[in-house]
């Protein structure tokens, strides 16, 4: 499969674009590709290849590209305002949709970004319970702040990403194993005083799509309630993709806050904050404060009401599970037919696939001894069957992926494992 143009726009960006990329991991996949459109399911880039993509632009494409209910609602906002800095009704309507969608949630608040609604969490526990220390859990991802752009280092103590965050931005900041609810009680019970939040993603997807064990993240929301901190759930993966009320529904659980992006408008740049009432007295008192010129942009506010419209179809949910359970089936046993260990882990809608474990990951330190070198021969085979997939081993499924996409997936799946 020939990729020479997006070779060339990759060197010709690079004389103007720091890294040829706008997002600073993307230059590290191979190849590097350049896309001139996308509709539905489907991908178009500039060498003339089509592809049946799974990566749904790293989340927000549930309901795919060139959505025409989507479009449609867009184009007529567009004609109506941009954005306006000022409130209009479209605040209402998609606040209403979500707290009827969502199980416990009776309010929000609408941000932009994923990492921004996630600051807004933390600053919204600080202010509520007068705690400064933060716990969130090693492999998780929530956005590229310095607080919280961490990993755990081998004393278990909170350690920077990348350079140019100080110490003094993450010191509050505490890093516990996933999963691991004797960890939690122990940290609590002795610094319980201290901590404003405990902050999770409900499914690990960032990191090899962790399934929380049993009991794990009720006993999180009870252990929280218990030592007056706040429980979030980062939902900007989950939320309104493992069902239309996302991990709550899924796991028949309320945490205090969730933190909804990516999904939640089709593409659009869109994120919220989501909670029970009492939980955004901080905000009402003025004990702190949530700014943004962008928040509730109309036009983006419009996406996420046609996203969520779209979504609320009855059997959609049913259909995209089904659509991603078929594909990690085949996966498995087209694996296992040809000698290879594979274990898939998550839920239909987003998943990922683990060459060379045994076992099925719980938390992030586990699926780091995936085989990575097989995965990438496995997903070059899955370009040249013009398939695309993440270069993390992840799927992710959309509302528009229909039975003729899995025929053609499954037959790439057969080739592609055949020929690793």
């Amino acid at each position: 499969m020939d990729f020479s143009r997006s070779e060339a726009l990759h060197s010709e960006a690079s004389e103007v674009l720091v890294g040829g990329v706008s997002s600073g991991f993307r230059k590290s996949i191979t190849p590097l590709q350049y896309f001139e459109r996308a509709d539905g399911p489907y991908y178009y880039d500039v060498d003339g290849n089509d592809f049946v993509e799974y990566t749904l632009a790293w989340g927000p494409l549930i309901v795919g590209s060139n959505h025409p209910d989507i479009n449609a609602a867009v184009r007529a906002q567009l004609e109506t305002s941009y954005t306006l800095g000022a409130q209009h009704k479209l605040e209402i309507e998609l606040a209403q949709k979500m707290v009827g969608a969502v199980p416990g949630i009776d309010q929000v608040i609408f941000s932009n970004t994923g990492s921004e609604a996630v600051q807004a969490t933390l600053r919204i526990a600080r202010a509520t319970t007068g705690r400064d220390k933060i716990v969130r859990f090693s492999g998780h991802y929530h956005g590229w702040f310095n607080n919280v752009l961490i990993s755990m280092d081998e004393n278990g103590n909170a350690a920077a990403m990348c350079g140019g965050q100080p110490e003094k931005e993450y010191e509050d900041t505490l890093v516990l194993p996933w999963n691991d609810l004797d960890a939690l009680t122990k940290l609590l019970q002795s610094q319980g005083d201290e901590i404003a939040c405990v902050i999770t993603e409900p499914i690990l997807v960032n990191s090899g799509s962790c399934m929380p064990q049993d009991g794990f993240l009720a006993g999180l929301i009870e252990l929280c309630r218990a030592h007056g901190a706040l429980s979030i759930f980062d939902e900007v993966i989950t939320g309104f993709r493992v069902a239309l009320g996302g991990a709550r529904e899924y796991f028949d659980l309320q945490p205090d806050l969730s933190v909804y992006a990516k999904a939640m408008a089709g593409g659009f740049t869109m994120s919220a904050v989501g909670g029970h009432r009492g939980v955004f007295d901080a905000l009402r008192d003025g004990r702190t404060v949530h700014y943004g010129t962008y928040n509730g942009s109309s036009h983006n506010l419009a996406a996420a009401i046609a996203t969520i419209d779209i979504l609320s179809h009855p059997g959609t949910y049913e259909r995209m599970h089904g659509h991603g359970n078929a594909i990690r089936e085949r996966l498995e046993a087209k694996a296992h037919e040809h000698g290879h260990q594979l274990v898939t882990s998550g839920v239909g809608t987003a998943f990922s696939m683990h060459f060379d474990l045994e076992e099925l990951p719980i938390r992030h330190a586990d699926t780091l001894a995936a085989n990575k070198e097989k995965f990438a021969a496995f997903r070059r085979n899955m370009l040249e069957n013009n398939v695309l997939i993440l270069p993390d081993a992840r799927w992710y499924i959309s509302a528009v992926h229909t039975d003729k996409e899995l025929e053609h997936t499954l037959a790439a799946i057969d080739a592609g494992m055949a020929a690793i």
